[in-house]
């Protein structure tokens, strides 16, 4: 089966653009094709001792409820805004006096009483946003201010040039590429099933994979005058191409001790990011979501459920890490785009809120309770309580300290960092 030439480069465009690019892959900036101009912008200078050291983001969609994950059971007014929905003080896992984590975190408590989960109480960010879209895209982008495409880590790639060396410098857990990672310049591939994410032929002609791959390869490694936009293809081609033969590689070779709970999307992902450090592939940065926490109603049941799978999915990934010998290096941040409102509503749930906790886990951090826990009598005018962390000094935290990055450069603006991790200067646990 002969394909033309013009046949074969458009196969491979539209290979990586569903499958490897970040959307707006047919522009690319100059600086991105030339590292020097990046230098000199005040982009390189990234600390070297941190190449190995891994960020895996955990995105909790729908709106998390912060206030019944790390549960204020010692705050007077808690119980009489949640009079069905509250946790109980007895049944909450205790961190400190008065806050506790949901009863059914129970694995990520272990975690935490291993010192390897801190805890940020009360992010968020100023005028928050409490649409699902918008504020995930403010998330994504760390821009509160302004209407910005490009996302922080995908910043933080071109501005290390690491989207320009080795074959997958981050892995996006799902079918759509998640925008934390969008640029101009960045390749970054969307691998839902790394068994699916191959050039695929017709199998009914003999030889039809080898000779198409063959022709391609051949195609795009010829010499010539490639214009930007086609020597992103031309780039992006090879390295999608490269990249899911060493994922099949990776896919075949992975074993684990570790038993993944069943049933748990989360933990069908993490597997697969797991998967991908223990094949030492390069990838430093991943992303992965789970949905399920947009709790407008009969929350107690279905919003104990997630934790409990978020909990658990953590937990074996951890140990998959340690196992492997690779834990050192890999740290775990998670998020939601917003949290939820104090009181609960008429329907046993809870509404769109602000503030929420963040967790960063791993054998690096330095565990504990980070700033102070909002309170439930003092709300702001939507019956919401009021924001203490910045979520931007969150990331600017592990740019600095797990990514060795300018926090400022990838930011566009000077946030201070707080310092989690074990290598950090002093600071720690409030």
């Amino acid at each position: 089966m002969a394909l033309s030439r013009r046949e074969l480069i458009g196969k491979g465009a539209l290979f990586v653009a569903s499958g490897f690019l970040a959307p707006s892959f047919l522009t690319r900036t100059a600086l991105a094709l030339d590292p020097a101009a990046a230098i000199a912008n005040g982009l390189g200078g990234l600390d070297p001792s941190k190449k190995d050291k891994i960020l895996v983001v955990i995105q909790l969609s729908g709106g998390n409820d912060g206030i019944n994950t790390v549960v204020p059971f010692g705050d007077a007014s808690y119980a009489g805004l949640r009079p069905q929905i509250a946790v109980k003080p007895e049944e909450a896992l205790k961190l400190a006096d008065g806050v506790g984590l949901h009863p059914q975190m129970t694995k990520l408590k272990g975690l935490y009483d291993q010192g390897k989960v801190a805890v940020v109480q009360g992010v968020g960010y100023p005028n928050p946003n409490r649409s699902h879209f918008r504020s995930m895209d403010i998330w994504h982008s760390a821009r509160p201010d302004a209407f910005e495409a490009s996302g922080w880590l995908g910043r933080y790639l071109a501005s290390c040039e690491c989207s320009q060396e080795g074959v997958l410098p981050a892995v996006s857990v799902g079918d759509q590429l998640n925008t934390m990672f969008w640029t101009e310049t960045t390749l970054v591939p969307s691998v839902g099933n790394i068994g699916a994410f191959s050039f695929l032929t017709d199998t009914k002609y003999k030889n039809d994979r080898t000779f198409q791959l063959q022709t391609m390869k051949a195609i795009y490694d010829q010499a010539g005058t490639w214009s930007q936009h086609e020597a992103l293809i031309r780039a992006g081609t090879q390295k999608a191409l490269d990249g899911s033969d060493r994922l099949q590689q990776v896919a075949a070779s992975y074993k684990s001790p570790v038993q993944y709970p069943g049933n748990n999307g989360l933990a069908n992902q993490l597997k697969m990011v797991a998967q991908v450090i223990g094949g030492n592939l390069g990838s430093r940065l991943f992303s992965v979501s789970m949905g399920g926490f947009d709790t407008h109603a009969n929350q107690a049941g279905s919003h104990g459920n997630s934790l409990k799978q978020f909990s658990e999915a953590v937990d074996a990934f951890q140990a998959d890490l340690t196992q492997m010998k690779k834990a050192d290096n890999v740290v775990i941040m998670t998020f939601s785009e917003f949290g939820r409102r104090a009181k609960q509503n008429g329907s046993n749930g809870t509404d769109h809120g602000s503030a929420a906790p963040m967790f960063v886990i791993g054998n690096s951090v330095k565990g504990g309770l980070y700033g102070s826990y909002p309170s439930l009598s003092s709300l702001d005018n939507n019956g919401d309580i009021k924001f203490g962390a910045d979520f931007r000094s969150v990331y600017a935290g592990l740019l600095k300290d797990q990514l060795g990055a300018d926090p400022t450069k990838v930011l566009a603006g000077s946030f201070p960092p707080i310092a989690m991790l074990q290598s950090s200067p002093a600071g720690g646990a409030a």
